[in-house]
């Protein structure tokens, strides 16, 4: 934890203007050197910025920093964490917090917004006052009305990322109007995603595919061959406040198979609730990107953790009931028992995607799977 917390306040040094805190964007553009000064006009995409002098490029720089339209478009693409930060500043000279993330001020600062200084080791962040005064003109009910619906069709690309692997665009935005009664186009969607494209993001829109950074291929051709073989199943579509936890890119949902198989780690192999919640969290990400039941068993071998044939066997029917009740993107967000299900005798073979295995449904009566020798009823129900 100590190692953590001296590599967060290096990298804030490392970023901070070294002095006392100061609130004019002039006298901070003073301080600044010109090419940490080119860096914020070529985010600020300030035109001929490469031909300009130090003062010439700081005054440019200030005329595009204060003007409210450029304020308003880097607040309604702020990030709930770096809005925390804004509505904060706004109100104070400045926050003094050594221990604050980067991610929570980065964006903010390379646009020119809020700076952070360095005095006496104690890390302070500031907006000029020339922002706040831009801030200050612009129509607060219209502002807050467009970042609310900016920040949700976000929150809905994040999901269907996440939650699909990949996704046509035009499905994104029909699952959008359909669960908020809006009437989104293409070209809004296209406009709203472009407005983050300087972030560092976890997803990318490409040829009318919105798709996961963590979906496996090289190239476009290799994603649209993964949607052409999943053309033919449905899209698993739940209620928005479902869905919208999707956003989350840890979020996944902690079934009772997940339960019982956490509660077999705890009970029947004596580890801890901490190692046993870890070892849950990676089997799961690993079925849920399909991996061989080979790579799974590996989770127990990195924590060195040993089974023996018995254990394995008890070990065995609870991760297949895992796999075959995780989400994936083969099954465009269905778990493969719910699309089994489904096609009842109907599914073609190969649709769904399962370990061999024996029904993962467990009678009350029926010894627990865990393997506690009591009955399920009694145990883990």
């Amino acid at each position: 934890m100590e190692e953590i917390q001296n590599e967060i306040q290096r990298l804030n040094q490392s970023n901070a203007i070294k002095g006392p805190v100061v609130t004019g964007l002039k006298d901070i553009f003073a301080l600044m050197t010109k090419d940490r000064l080119s860096f914020i006009a070529a985010n600020c995409a300030l035109a001929g910025r490469s031909k300009l002098k130090k003062q010439e490029l700081a005054d440019a720089l200030y005329e595009r920093i204060a003007e409210p339209a450029y304020v308003r478009a880097a607040f309604i693409a702020a990030e709930p964490k770096e809005w925390e930060l804004v509505s904060r500043l706004l109100k104070v000279p400045s926050i003094q917090d050594n221990a604050i993330m980067l991610d929570a001020y980065l964006f903010l600062m390379d646009k020119g917004l809020v700076f952070s200084f360095m005095e006496r080791n104690e890390l302070f962040i500031a907006m000029p006052a020339e922002v706040k005064d831009a801030f200050g003109k612009l129509h607060q009910p219209s502002f807050r009305k467009e970042r609310g619906e900016h920040q949700l069709v976000l929150r809905y690309i994040e999901a269907a990322a996440n939650l699909y692997g990949i996704c046509p665009v035009d499905k994104v935005i029909a699952i959008i109007n359909e669960q908020n009664g809006s009437q989104l186009t293409e070209s809004q969607f296209n406009r709203i995603r472009s407005s983050v494209s300087d972030k560092l993001l976890t997803w990318n829109v490409q040829r009318g595919l919105l798709f996961s950074d963590n979906l496996d291929g090289e190239s476009l051709d290799d994603y649209e061959a993964f949607l052409e073989s999943v053309k033919d199943k449905p899209y698993y579509i739940p209620p928005k406040e479902e869905l919208l936890r999707y956003a989350d890119i840890d979020y996944f949902e902690m079934t009772p198979q997940l339960e019982m198989l956490k509660h077999y780690i705890v009970q029947r192999l004596g580890k801890s609730e901490r190692l046993a919640h870890a070892l849950v969290d990676d089997i799961q990400l690993a079925c849920a990107m399909e991996e061989p039941l080979g790579v799974i068993m590996e989770e127990f071998e990195n924590r060195s953790i040993n089974l023996s044939k018995k254990q394995l066997d008890e070990l065995m029917p609870l991760i297949i009931q895992v796999h075959n009740t995780t989400r994936m993107w083969s099954t465009r967000g269905y778990t493969p028992d719910e699309l089994s299900a489904m096609r009842n005798q109907e599914a073609k073979p190969g649709n769904v995607v399962q370990f061999p295995s024996a029904s993962s449904k467990v009678g009350r009566n029926d010894p627990c799977p865990c393997g506690s020798g009591k009955k399920y009823k009694k145990c883990c129900l």
